[in-house]
């Protein structure tokens, strides 16, 4: 392939996995608790090429690859910074005030954490997600049964409305920390585990909790479509100029042998 081409070809790609994450993030404008992602990239080195492995016998492979290097793409990244709290008047939901913290829920794959606090309850009055996975209290599940659920600022569960008026605790939630984030498996679109499915080490044993909130998604809408326009220009100037330096070539074949 000509070096040309496949500079811009490679430059177009990555243009494209860009657009794919920005399309992701506005598609998640409104999903509690989503982190979005960002694209890492790096020029790509001789050594990431092919032309690498017949170098001893092509002296001018290098310095071809170095004239118009390609772009490598590295890996997507996420960006765990806290989103907006909107408070929801929901007594069953909570948002988490301290940046890398999560909550825990029970998955049939492992626990797996997450900082949407959007929780329900299902039929024997246990805490769940809106898929229908348990949450973690810090003594097992969170049952409050037929009774009116109150989370407080420490993430204590009160229940109300029982047998003889009285008023009991169903647990605290749990909530654990992570000093580095970015090693976490990301799972759909506001979920994350550890590499293997491990549990976290680092519980916090009093959260500081916002009820009746949810986090919001820590995108910017203007700043998304900026990034879309952006990316979908590059990808349309990249694939123009493949396009232009194949017709040059083209044409510069017929010439060369229109001669012969």
């Amino acid at each position: 392939m000509d070096r040309g081409t496949y500079s811009a070809a490679s430059a177009g790609m990555l243009q494209l996995r860009k657009l794919e994450l920005v399309n992701n993030n506005l598609a998640n404008l409104s999903t509690p608790g989503f982190k979005g992602q960002y694209l890492i990239s790096r020029q790509a080195e001789f050594e990431d090429s092919l032309a690498s492995a017949i170098d001893s016998t092509a002296p001018f492979a290098r310095a071809d690859q170095e004239r118009t290097p390609g772009v490598k793409t590295v890996a997507s990244a996420t960006d765990f910074s806290i989103g907006p709290i909107e408070r929801t008047g929901n007594p069953l939901h909570a948002a988490l005030r301290n940046p890398n913290e999560f909550f825990v829920i029970n998955s049939p794959e492992g626990p797996v954490y997450t900082r949407a606090g959007n929780f329900t309850l299902d039929a024997e009055g246990r805490f769940i997600t809106q898929d229908g996975f348990p949450v973690q209290g810090d003594g097992g599940e969170l049952i409050v049964g037929q009774g009116i659920p109150e989370i407080s600022s420490g993430g204590i569960i009160t229940v109300s409305g029982l047998p003889g008026g009285i008023n009991q605790s169903a647990g605290r939630l749990r909530v654990v920390q992570f000093d580095d984030p970015s090693g976490l498996e990301r799972i759909g679109s506001n979920r994350f585990r550890l590499p293997g499915g491990g549990d976290a080490p680092n519980p916090v044993p009093i959260p500081t909790v916002v009820p009746g909130s949810l986090e919001q998604a820590n995108v910017s809408a203007v700043q998304a479509i900026v990034e879309l326009i952006s990316a979908s220009r590059g990808f349309e100037l990249y694939t123009k100029s493949a396009q232009s330096i194949d017709a040059m070539n083209q044409s510069a074949i017929q010439r060369l042998g229109g001669r012969a």
